[in-house]
């Protein structure tokens, strides 16, 4: 009888999400820099981490999807749009409520979200300014918060990624 929960112990000191997660949080974002704490809070516990970046590039738009045991859980996700395009049109079709803009209007966020918007004309044949988003699949009452911590550093490493100018 003392094997059993012996093992039942083992296994459940084994799961306790206290400890941080069960493989190494990374400190980028499909090769741009960012916050490992913050992902390290963001980020589902499992058993494997993997990134990928689908097809497109980052001029082309580049979504970057953060997958725990195969599951979305952080998402970066990068839109073209035509010149005049602002950050309040993201939110104009949708239901998303508590959008709390600051830095002048700048970045955006909300429970599950972040997002900027990137001026960046003559680098791709899709438009002139890229909305770039941060988002936790999985969103908790922390998450707002915690997200709003990847600005203004993931953002800037965007731009120059791109080139985008000063």
């Amino acid at each position: 009888m003392a094997t059993p929960v012996l093992l039942a112990l083992i296994l459940t000191a084994c799961n306790n999400s206290d400890d941080g997660l069960s493989y190494n949080a990374p400190d980028n974002i499909c090769g741009l820099p960012a916050d490992k704490k913050v992902l390290e809070n963001l980020l589902d516990d499992g058993e494997k981490l993997e990134q990928n970046t689908g097809f497109f590039t980052f001029i082309e738009g580049q979504t970057c999807h953060i997958y725990v045991d195969e599951n979305d859980s952080v998402v970066s996700d990068a839109t073209w749009h035509e010149s005049g395009y602002e950050l309040r049109d993201l939110f104009e079709y949708s239901d998303v409520k508590g959008v709390r803009y600051f830095k002048g209007g700048k970045y955006a966020s909300w429970e599950s979200g972040v997002a900027t918007i990137i001026p960046c004309p003559g680098v791709s044949e899709k438009g002139d300014v890229l909305l770039v988003e941060i988002n936790d699949i999985r969103w908790n009452d922390k998450s707002q918060e915690l997200l709003e911590k990847f600005v203004p550093s993931y953002f800037d490493a965007y731009k120059e990624k791109l080139d985008c100018g000063p």
